[in-house]
């Protein structure tokens, strides 16, 4: 190819590519006076500056640059960027590495690429820009990240670490000496209860800016980590068609899953049809397993949603802060109680979850002229010892308050600490609209038989098998193979 060819076909922005170009193509260049001098076997091409510039530009098709971008962003290697002999063989690839010493001052951005096959060039910075963009490590392999994923151990500019490539580009983690939990997550303070569990190498969620984040520290890099949301792959429903508008996964359903707990008797709809299932993640945490399944008739699932509705609708009700609720003043009827030593109502109270703090009971008492038998009297209907109150209680309320916020890893930590649950936590928490899916989730944790109604008791209490039970069984191999295909 003469110059004068290259200068008509080849894409280029602005003089010094076009030097590039000719360099590439062999010819020696001289310039003097404005003018540019290009020589090659005795053939010699004289051009003034000013028609190269007319020409920089001219020709620009982003969709052939982009191309080529893609081309040779796998076939590069970064790390050989310098060396001559990777330049020869790029050479064999019609890619020319044309190199500007000192470029500006400064070595960023010091070579220019040529690709020959698409007749464009562009800057090195551009093509590490395109790599970054789009996951592509440029190690000569064309290996390109998964996005979300964090790579395998590496050497990455002379130390070990990890990759992860984001909608940001990609981010680069060096392996830490020690470990250090930091006092701070996105800006979110980590409680002492998430560092100990995150050193235990438990899953810790952490809400920040309505979203829940996984944190968990990496054995490898020897740090803390977010987890992406295609590392723990948790969707926020499941089982949803244009049939049905599948089940949705609350917080407390997603730290069961995250931390290894199976979610039970779920219903579910797909191609093949409505099922019911227990669910958990897959021991990479990037998939959903499904166990027991029951495959079911449209009619048997409709009765089974039509059986859920109630539970639905009022766990709404409790869900929404805003709404007023009948409320009863218990501290009144506590008072008087007290005041009548009606020792039946104090007992019916205390049954219905009312808990009073014993420096609530001791002024009532004192106010209502009780001497101190007839008080511890009145401690020990409502359970208080007075060497152990002061712990159980503390705890019990801590549960209450956790519970209320869906704080999933202070239940853990509570009930890891020994605390057994009681059913006067559990009515306390139900009476004051802890939501059921929570409740579940905090007997799941204690290792209680759930006493909320579920989609498995529905099941349980529906009427006894109908004649066409055949219709309600599907294979369950194609169950497995298809169930999730529109998922």
């Amino acid at each position: 190819m003469t110059l004068k060819e290259a200068l008509d076909s080849y894409q280029f922005d602005n003089v010094g590519q076009f030097n590039g170009i000719a360099r590439s193509l062999g010819y020696q260049t001289e310039y003097k006076d404005s003018y540019f001098r290009f020589r090659k076997d005795g053939e010699e091409t004289v051009l003034h500056i000013d028609q190269i510039r007319a020409l920089a530009g001219s020709k620009t098709d982003g969709s052939i640059r982009e191309q080529s971008k893609e081309r040779v962003a796998g076939i590069f290697n970064k790390d050989r960027a310098n060396d001559p002999a990777y330049a020869a063989e790029l050479e064999q690839k019609d890619i020319s590495i044309i190199r500007w010493e000192n470029l500006k001052g400064q070595d960023k951005d010091g070579f220019t690429v040529i690709d020959h096959r698409h007749k464009v060039c562009y800057t090195g910075q551009s093509l590490y820009e395109y790599a970054h963009k789009n996951g592509n490590i440029l190690d000569g392999k064309g290996t390109r990240l998964e996005k979300g994923i964090l790579s395998d151990m590496m050497e990455i500019n002379g130390k070990q670490g990890k990759l992860r490539f984001s909608e940001n580009g990609i981010s680069v983690f060096y392996r830490k000496e020690t470990l250090t939990i930091p006092d701070k997550i996105l800006g979110k303070k980590l409680s002492k209860k998430d560092k100990e569990l995150l050193l235990a190498g438990e899953i810790v969620p952490l809400t920040v800016k309505k979203k829940d984040l996984m944190l968990q520290v990496d054995k490898d890099l020897n740090s803390v980590i977010v987890r992406s949301n295609q590392e723990i792959r948790i969707p926020e429903t499941i089982g949803q068609t244009s049939e049905y508008q599948g089940y949705k996964l609350t917080k407390a359903d997603k730290y069961l899953l995250a931390n290894g707990h199976t979610l039970e008797n779920i219903l579910m709809h797909s191609k093949e049809g409505y099922f019911i299932a227990d669910v958990r993640l897959t021991d990479d945490k990037k998939g959903i397993l499904f166990s027991n399944i029951q495959s079911l008739t449209p009619s048997k699932a409709q009765e089974l949603i039509k059986e859920m509705t109630p539970k639905l609708g009022s766990s709404t009700q409790r869900d929404n802060p805003n709404e007023e609720r009948p409320t009863r003043d218990m501290e009144a009827e506590l008072k008087e109680a007290i005041g009548k030593k009606d020792f039946e109502k104090l007992q019916s109270l205390k049954e219905e979850g009312y808990r009073p703090s014993e420096e609530y009971i001791r002024g009532i008492a004192k106010e209502k002229g009780l001497d101190e038998r007839q008080t511890a009297s009145i401690y020990q209907v409502f359970g208080i010892a007075t060497e152990m109150k002061n712990e159980q209680e503390s705890i019990a309320q801590k549960l209450y308050e956790a519970a209320l916020k869906n704080d999933f890893v202070t239940i853990q930590e509570i009930q890891s600490g020994g605390y057994r649950l009681r059913n006067d936590d559990l009515t306390h928490m139900r009476e004051s609209g802890v939501q059921s899916n929570t409740l579940i989730a905090i007997q799941t944790i204690f290792g209680l038989k759930a006493q909320e109604k579920n989609m498995g008791d529905v099941r349980l209490a529906n009427s006894a098998k109908p004649e066409n039970a055949k219709d309600m069984v599907r294979p369950i191999a194609s169950t497995i193979n298809r169930a999730f295909n529109d998922l």
